[in-house]
């Protein structure tokens, strides 16, 4: 055979990888670390309705109820995101031509990326409900915005809406005014404009003198107090509206930036075990074994 006619070697092409995510595989995990989350959760939430009585329940069952949903959702989501970080592992394709640590590092990257996609599910999930919210959300902004004007100066009492108005309407001394003068009676519309205008100076900082003024007499009118203690009882039954309303908002400051604080590391954990699980898949993938 001629040296023409010599077969030539046939030359190794060595075909570089389009990309070293297998998104398939990470929407896989995040689909089962979402699913296997709200499953968990409504688990939860069925065991703390079982294990609490409104027979029974006090301020001290609260607070325990809410440590542990605390702690449940925390190990949900850890245990859910982790979970979802090894499936997308175990379905990541190998990559033969790396060296170990490379390969640990693609497959911890693979969890993140699962635990970013659930993260921004889960968020996607929560603005849909607010944007569902939001349609009557002027009416319930209304609606708590009386509340607090009507609640916000009892102390025991503050689940009743009608207490502030109750409280302002009664009469002078222990016993109703017997005299023969007829006091004119207290409608309904009445006593809704009360808790309106005690809402509207809780939102502007103050009491507008007009309407210190109309309270006063709406009061001496209705109640048989001088002008004097009438516009005592209003004053007084403002500035305690005003403390509570602050105290109330002091509270959902301390509940709300702990609540942040607690949700940022639940997430930071669940972005450990996310990588925790990346590398743990992706090692069994490559053994072939499971444990």
């Amino acid at each position: 055979m001629s040296p023409a006619m010599q077969a030539v070697p046939a030359e190794v092409i060595t075909v570089e990888p389009t990309s070293y995510i297998d998104w398939s595989g990470i929407i896989v995990g995040a689909i089962t670390a979402t699913a296997l989350s709200w499953l968990l959760l409504t688990f939860g939430s069925a065991i703390g309705l079982i294990s609490v009585s409104p027979y029974e329940f006090n301020s001290d069952s609260a607070v325990k109820l809410t440590i542990a949903a605390a702690v449940w959702f925390a190990l949900v989501q850890i245990y859910s995101i982790g979970m979802g970080a090894y499936i997308a592992a175990r379905l990541r394709p190998r990559t033969p031509d790396a060296m170990p640590d490379e390969v640990a590092f693609r497959d911890g990257v693979t969890g993140i990326a699962v635990w970013a996609l659930a993260i921004v599910a889960g968020l996607a999930i929560a603005g849909m409900a607010a944007s569902s919210a939001a349609r009557t959300g002027a009416q319930v902004a209304g609606q708590a915005a009386q509340f607090v004007g009507q609640t916000a100066a009892t102390g025991a009492r503050e689940a009743d809406p009608a207490y502030i108005v109750d409280t302002l309407l009664r009469p002078s001394g222990a016993q109703p005014n017997t005299g023969t003068q007829q006091q004119p009676e207290t409608t309904e519309a009445t006593r809704r404009e009360i808790g309106r205008i005690l809402a509207n100076g809780l939102a502007q900082g103050s009491l507008p003198d007009q309407d210190r003024q109309y309270l006063a007499q709406l009061l001496h009118d209705r109640t048989g107090l001088t002008p004097e203690e009438a516009e005592a009882r209003v004053r007084q039954a403002y500035d305690n509206a005003k403390a509570k309303a602050l105290e109330v908002a002091d509270n959902a400051r301390k509940a709300t930036s702990f609540a942040g604080f607690w949700i940022v590391f639940i997430m930071f954990a669940a972005g450990l075990a996310a990588w925790w699980g990346g590398t743990s898949g992706g090692r069994h993938r490559d053994d072939g074994t499971w444990r």
